[in-house]
């Protein structure tokens, strides 16, 4: 039982955790990621929106995700993600600062309120402070579970004996923080494990030490592994890695000489010195974006861009390569049935929401078909990387560009308009239909703007009209405020119709993504 307890606990704790970050996203109006993007033109104004973006996306996975989308766009300096990144892993000390306040007694008024408002409150940021409300709470709930497990394993002679051998094999202790830490891709969630664990006596402020230390070195191993994939993530991930490793192994061999009467300087009982030590690890990280300039020399020398082999695609002529230009010419084709494809998934859905029911092997068919499309822009990743940029002209190498970000973007685009567009509406569908009837305008109009979007990008990657990139950028702030006051005005709404509102959001902000890479060199574009 005490071991069913010490897995539920950990599992509220992350499950807290995702679902505080989409409290927040809740009260930032869904559109979180366009108010970071104007933070990132500078690399103090980085490191300020990274911190913030921390602060309300408590989770290193997030910001690891987010930081290397950021690369891989090339609209942003490298510095400035790396001064987003290091800024980022400072916010998130925040949450353990509010952790380690101990605040179990008020766990009941955290779930009180936090459900009144999430469950009978429908204006939107309202909800959002419910919902992170009781994420806070379900935390909580989870290192109370925590806590009384290891206090009754704790009685357990053999768990006494193996707890005084790992305060005897401190690099033993650091590895398991390391490997918790990838395992639950949260360093947030294994340090507030350490802390629950250390309310219950199990643990002694030097290992907890420890334990923040390791923990630090496995949110920087998760950004390694989320940028694996791309020369760009690499360097990312290498440079932190290189900040972050060396600071870590520092902090571990003080420890081992330090008596530990001089960890009590920090303010505060044991946990809040273990949030202080947290929030100074990275505190001091932070101050290598000094030197952001000579990590990127030194990274791009050790990670240099890597060649590129032509796949055997389906529709991709490899030998189309020796001409660029119909290189380019043959990937715009197969971008341009992408969009077709897209439209059809489109269609499907929003035929199910007009007539209220959503056919036997619909989600079946949007899935192969999404698995298809996914296979397919994986090859033209590759195919687009082997088009030589020097060999282009200005238009085309912009059209490749765009093509490229296109193909990135994809799989988040295929996801929410695939399976959870699809499984909203099958929830939607289940609710009475006066409360579909309601809905059913309002989506209709969400899906109208993207459909219309969609036409618009597919006519830019076409070059009919130059000023469409533009014109998409406008348009993509039009239904940002239109989804945002839709929200506010509809308070009625079924939460299944909130969920498709905010996916129309993401699609919206994914798909209108691409023109800012279009528009690069164009000045208006650039100011929007």
């Amino acid at each position: 039982m005490e071991l069913i307890n010490l897995a539920a606990g950990v599992l509220l704790i992350l499950f807290g955790l995702r679902f505080l970050r989409k409290g927040f996203a809740r009260i930032m109006g869904g559109d979180l990621l366009d108010w970071l993007q104007g933070f990132t033109r500078t690399r103090s104004r980085a490191f300020i929106g990274g911190f913030a973006g921390g602060v309300v996306m408590p989770s290193s996975t997030a910001t690891a995700m987010l930081s290397v989308q950021m690369t891989r766009r090339g609209t942003v300096s490298w510095r400035n993600v790396l001064a987003a990144l290091l800024g980022a892993q400072l916010g998130t000390t925040i949450l353990i600062q509010v952790l380690a306040l101990d605040l179990q007694a008020y766990t009941s008024t955290f779930l009180a309120v936090g459900a009144a408002l999430f469950l009978f409150v429908e204006s939107p940021r309202p909800r959002g402070a419910g919902q992170a409300m009781l994420a806070f709470a379900f935390m909580l709930l989870g290192m109370g579970l925590l806590r009384q497990a290891a206090s009754a394993l704790g009685d357990d002679p053999a768990v006494q004996d193996l707890f005084a051998a790992l305060g005897q094999l401190p690099l033993l202790f650091l590895i398991g923080a390391v490997l918790l830490t990838l395992l639950v891709q949260s360093a947030t969630a294994s340090i507030a494990v350490a802390l629950a664990l250390v309310a219950s006596g199990q643990v002694s402020m030097y290992m907890l030490m420890l334990w923040v230390l390791g923990a630090n070195i496995g949110l920087v191993l998760t950004v390694v592994i989320a940028g694996w994939a791309d020369t760009q993530g690499r360097r990312l991930g290498l440079a932190a890695l290189m900040i972050k490793l060396p600071l870590a192994l520092l902090g571990a061999a003080v420890l081992l000489v330090l008596p530990t009467s001089a960890l009590e300087v920090l303010p505060g009982n044991v946990l809040q010195q273990a949030a202080w030590t947290h929030t100074l690890f990275n505190l001091i990280a932070a101050g290598a974006i000094v030197f952001a300039g000579t990590l990127e020399r030194f990274v791009k020398a050790v990670v240099p861009e890597t060649a590129v082999q032509t796949p055997s695609a389906t529709r991709l002529d490899p030998s189309l390569l020796q001409n660029p230009a119909l290189a380019t010419n043959a990937a715009l084709r197969e971008t341009l049935r992408v969009f077709d494809n897209l439209h059809l998934i489109l269609t499907t859905l929003m035929r199910a929401v007009e007539s209220g029911t959503l056919a036997d092997n619909a989600s079946a068919d949007i899935d192969q078909r999404c698995k298809e499309i996914r296979a397919g822009s994986d090859e033209m990743v590759v195919f687009l990387d082997a088009i030589p940029d020097d060999a282009l002209g200005a238009e085309d190498r912009a059209l490749k560009e765009t093509m490229d970000d296109f193909m990135r973007e994809l799989p988040i685009v295929l996801r929410t308009l695939g399976p959870d567009l699809c499984h909203s509406i099958e929830r939607l569908l289940q609710e009475s239909p006066d409360r579909v009837a309601a809905a059913r305008p309002l989506l209709i109009e969400a899906g109208g703007r993207f459909n219309q979007q969609l036409n618009t990008v597919a006519r830019m990657l076409m070059r009919e009209r130059p000023e469409l990139g533009r014109k998409i950028l406008e348009r993509k702030q039009d239904n940002s405020r239109w989804l945002i006051q839709a929200k506010n005005s509809h308070t009625g709404l079924p939460y299944p119709a909130w969920e498709m509102l905010d996916g129309f959001q993401e699609l919206n902000r994914r798909l209108s993504g691409v023109a800012y890479v279009y528009c690069r060199n164009d000045p208006e574009a650039e100011a929007l």
